[in-house]
């Protein structure tokens, strides 16, 4: 039952189940020799539990979250180590009880000042909490006040619950000692600390009495919106799972930064704009539907989605845009042809393969409304080349996510993943594997999860057997010289970034320090040198598991000399690269009819479900490009993703459309109604030849069972 639960909260590695054993063990053993009076028991158990507790905040969320679930979160714990305390002390007599009694005052006052230390952090969270978040908009004319000194607000609520850790201290030494003062000394430092906290707050609670109304904020955005001036907007939102989800709109940043026209990023959820990649375009977060709605877009006529979601109509209200589905990839997967599309005015396609698949809709989605502008991202994908000699052939395994369907075949990872990453670390002469997992994996299965995680566990299993190698000693000293200059790299890239979201909330005083100096870097080079630094540390054998946003989906493509996934936009991108690809039929469907219900999969070798085509495909990888099917891989990539600069045929497309969302609504003009409305202005504002051919309003519903004979509706409205 025990191993079962253990399965079922995904923390079957090792360590995990050794860490929760051990904080288990801790507290029982605390409660236990606490007790029977057992001193040197009960301090070993507790300095046990404070090491596993600190331990698993610092490296295990999933041990966390799986205690949350169980109810004995951190509140918990810590209510538990104090009853234990006060059970090692109930036997206490004579002038030991007086121990007893400061102990207990101890952990009464620290309760006491935690709730009133919260309600005041609270506040200035509160207070400081504006409707909008931005990047590269100059908010300082909100005058925010500064956030107070991390060491009293930065993760306070854990700081607070930590608290008591001094009378604790001061309990055990009076326990042992029988002096009643380190009890008391315990209870004063605590009390003191409590209060210095409290006291460092009180400048800026006092700041936080004077923050902008919700009315000011908006103007002062407005203000700074419209000295931009924005033509163009990419609207995201993906509330379930937005951290997960961002790539969505990472993959377009590049996109528009190279638009003709000027574009606005809007983002709705928080977790998005935190996960957001650099951009030096303006952004702007508005996570309440009505704040949107206050957010002036005088000049915006062509409005880009990335995704569909629910919160899409929040901004298809706007009627002087022409509003655009764009997607974030060009897949066989129904979702790349839904009936939902019909709400938006076009709909843009990479080519006639993403125009063929509406067709299943039988006429739902006109043809003109239908606009095949390439895929402008896959420039920075490298068409396939002789593979240099002595390097290592190099296999991608990109599986998509479970899909939000409850369909075993959507993804391989499950049905064939562990046996397609045995059967590779199998092979007679070796290859290097590159694991790429959806973001999302895992979202709606366990299994999935679990699979993920075996596949981690033999790539890091093989990487060290390959280690023990003479190369592998060379390539693993390497590697650790890599991590160093990949951290350093990856510090100068979160400097940069830090410059796109300066005068918003005001920062943390050691944030101030980066921002000393405007960084002279570009992001593109960070980004070049952090790519050629990776790669170059793993030399060219050790395998790779990629679960960030780097290094990115199309360096692995120029990295690997075949790919293997399933039907999903990562094939369709590939093809870009004219390399070798196989695609997973874990269905075990005929490959002739999969082929035929799949155009992505055409010149793809197909994968069942046992895998007995891997020897193939591997084969195929070693060819460098020259194998039986690159032919079809030729004029698959024109029908897929077209002939033409890409970026060229997109900033076309916005331009046409924004050219006709100006003459329909000049610049400042907006949609109003051609007719007054009879309810509101009177009968007489109508004409009277519409009035006579007008037929009387029924009266339905409850409005029309309230209405009595001489009432009308006009008070309704």
């Amino acid at each position: 039952m025990i191993a079962a639960l253990i399965r079922h909260a995904e923390i079957g590695k090792g360590k995990n189940v050794l860490v929760l054993f051990l904080l288990l063990a801790s507290y029982f053993g605390m409660l236990v020799s606490g007790a029977l009076g057992l001193l040197w028991a009960f301090t070993a158990t507790l300095v046990l539990s404070y090491a596993t507790d600190f331990y698993l905040h610092r490296a295990e969320p999933d041990l966390i979250r799986f205690l949350g679930k169980l109810k004995w979160g951190l509140s918990i714990r810590v209510l538990t180590r104090e009853l234990g305390v006060l059970v090692l002390l109930r036997d206490t007599v004579g002038d030991d009880r007086d121990i007893f009694t400061v102990v207990f005052l101890g952990f009464a006052a620290v309760h006491s000042l935690r709730l009133l230390y919260t309600f005041l952090c609270m506040f200035i969270k509160r207070r400081r909490a504006l409707p909008v978040r931005v990047r590269n908009l100059d908010l300082s004319a909100l005058n925010m006040p500064e956030p107070p000194p991390p060491i009293a607000f930065k993760s306070y609520e854990r700081k607070l619950l930590h608290l008591d850790s001094a009378v604790i201290a001061g309990a055990i030494a009076s326990r042992a000692t029988h002096v009643i003062g380190f009890s008391v000394l315990g209870g004063a430092l605590a009390v003191t600390v409590a209060v210095l906290g409290m006291v460092i707050l009180l400048p800026t609670i006092r700041q936080c009495r004077r923050v902008p109304s919700h009315e000011r904020t908006f103007r002062i955005l407005n203000k700074q919106v419209a000295k931009y001036r924005p033509e163009v907007v990419l609207y995201f939102t993906y509330a379930a799972g937005a951290r997960d989800s961002a790539y969505q709109v990472n993959m377009w940043l590049d996109t528009l930064s190279r638009l003709g026209r000027r574009p606005l990023i809007v983002l709705r959820e928080v977790t998005t704009l935190r996960f957001l990649a650099y951009t030096s375009l303006p952004v702007v977060c508005l996570p309440k539907a009505d704040d949107l709605s206050l957010l002036e877009l005088p000049e915006v006529r062509v409005i880009l989605y990335p995704a569909n979601a629910g919160k899409n109509v929040h901004m298809l209200r706007v009627a002087e845009a022409k509003h655009v589905f764009i997607g974030h990839g060009d897949s066989d997967k129904l979702a790349s042809s839904n009936r939902v599309s019909k709400v938006y005015d076009e709909i843009w396609t990479a080519g006639q393969g993403g125009e063929e698949r509406y067709q299943r809709l039988r006429g739902t989605i006109p043809g003109s409304a239908l606009v095949p502008v390439g895929r402008p991202q896959l420039s920075a994908v490298e068409s396939v080349s002789a593979r240099p000699g002595g390097r290592m052939t190099t296999v991608l395994y990109a599986p998509t996510w479970e899909g939000w369907t409850a369909d075993p075949f959507h993804t391989s990872l499950i049905l064939m993943g562990e046996k397609l990453i045995r059967m590779l670390l199998n092979q007679q002469e070796p290859v290097r594997i590159l694991y790429k997992p959806h973001p999302l994996t895992g979202k709606r299965s366990a299994e999935a999860t679990r699979v993920h995680r075996r596949i981690v566990a033999l790539l890091d299993a093989d990487n060290a057997k390959r280690d023990r190698t003479k190369e592998g000693r060379s390539s693993r000293a390497s590697q650790a010289d890599g991590d160093k200059k990949l951290a350093g790299l990856e510090s100068r890239m979160a400097r940069l970034k830090a410059w796109t979201v300066v005068g918003v909330y005001g920062l943390w005083h050691k944030d101030r320090s980066v921002l000393a100096r405007p960084p002279k870097e570009t992001w593109e080079e960070l980004q070049t040198q952090w790519h050629e630094t990776f790669w170059a540390a793993g030399g060219g054998e050790r395998h790779q598991v990629v679960t960030g946003q780097l290094p990115s989906l199309y360096s692995c493509f120029n990295e690997a000399d075949m790919l293997i996934s399933d039907i999903s936009s990562v094939v369709s991108d590939f093809v870009a690269s004219e390399k070798p690809y196989a695609v997973s039929n874990p269905s075990d469907s005929d490959p002739e009819l999969f082929k035929q219900l799949n155009p992505a999969a055409s010149a793809a070798y197909i994968l069942g479900p046992a895998c007995e085509e891997l020897a193939v495909c591997v084969d195929a990888a070693r060819s460098g490009g020259r194998d039986r099917l690159a032919g079809h891989r030729e004029h698959l990539k024109r029908y897929l993703l077209g002939d033409g600069d890409s970026m060229v045929r997109f900033n076309d497309a916005v331009n046409q459309l924004f050219a006709r969302g100006i003459a329909e609504f000049p610049a400042g003009d907006t949609a109003e109604p051609i007719l007054a409305n009879p309810f509101t202005q009177g009968a007489a504002a109508v004409p009277d030849q519409l009035l006579e051919n007008t037929a009387p309003m029924p009266q339905l519903g409850w409005i029309g069972q309230q209405l009595g004979p001489q009432e009308s509706m006009e008070q309704y409205f």
